[in-house]
């Protein structure tokens, strides 16, 4: 989600007043066991996408490799430190540097996870229906490999930049998550409503239809060919995709809509409850 969504005046912040009606125990628990499971998962699907050679060359798997290592770096920093402030209403660290690299890692792998899911949600075309566009080394490179790596890098150099930027004397409060701080950068309206195109809008936009499209696609080209052997392949690669993108239109589309709509005039309080939930449950 863009972080946009969670620092500027579109939408409310993530962790802000009117909160959630869940004490922060039971965020702790809440957190807890969805991380440890979750871990545990990720550890075992790793281990089964990288040690297996044919897995570890299919294209399409490239990206949920990439995904499921920035959620282990999440869940062994951000979430650790979250539930910190669950249990013992205190952040483990009571400075500014640890508040800011807490804050520079939670939205860098949180923006780039969507984009992520975004590029997969397009790449499933290419990798389904213009396989030649990847057919050499040097067309794998553009089509596959730099989108991924310029994702990434986008988020790291983005974020390591934007985080830090503390000229409004933003103020640290040490009994909540990422101490309550976000970057002076959005105070700039401009750069709200940029970073909410760029990121949360053009990210629901390709992770909707391009999911949405994919399965159309892939039906009507099996009806078309009856290509029974290519028609399996192509069924795993748009059910992989589409029990990803599901979470998405569960907790990070609505919250968009809502908040391009509040943006053309419509009342703040329409959803904002939702909005409040969703926000806390995306994780």
């Amino acid at each position: 989600m863009s972080s946009s969504i969670k620092n500027s005046s579109i939408t409310p912040i993530r962790f802000s007043s009117p909160d959630i009606a869940i004490s922060y125990i039971g965020r702790f628990w809440l957190f807890l066991i969805p991380t440890i499971l979750s871990i545990v998962c990720a550890l075992f699907l790793l281990f089964h996408l990288l040690s297996d050679r044919t897995l570890r060359h299919t294209l399409h798997n490239h990206v949920i490799i990439v995904l499921l290592c920035m959620c282990l770096i999440w869940e062994m920093t951000v979430a650790p430190a979250m539930m910190h402030v669950y249990l013992f209403n205190v952040v483990w660290s009571q400075t500014s540097t640890f508040c800011m690299i807490w804050k520079f890692l939670d939205s860098c792998i949180y923006t780039s996870t969507a984009k992520l899911v975004a590029w997969a949600s397009i790449e499933r075309h290419i990798l389904i229906f213009h396989n030649k566009w990847v057919s050499t080394k040097k067309r794998r490179l553009f089509f596959h490999y730099i989108p991924i790596i310029l994702i990434v890098m986008y988020g790291v150099i983005c974020y390591a930049i934007i985080t830090p930027i503390n000229d409004c004397k933003r103020k640290f409060f040490y009994t909540m998550p990422f101490c309550g701080y976000s970057s002076c950068v959005y105070n700039s309206a401009s750069f709200a409503v940029y970073e909410f195109i760029t990121g949360g809008f053009a990210s629901s936009f390709f992770i909707g239809f391009g999911s949405f499209f994919l399965v159309l696609r892939t039906i009507y080209q099996k009806s078309r060919f009856h290509q029974h052997i290519q028609w399996r392949k192509h069924r795993k690669m748009t059910i992989q995709l589409l029990a990803i993108t599901s979470l998405f239109y569960i907790l990070y589309l609505p919250p968009i809509i809502l908040a391009i709509t509040k943006y053309f005039g419509v009342p703040s309080y329409v959803g904002s409850d939702y909005n409040l939930y969703a926000q806390f449950f995306s994780y």
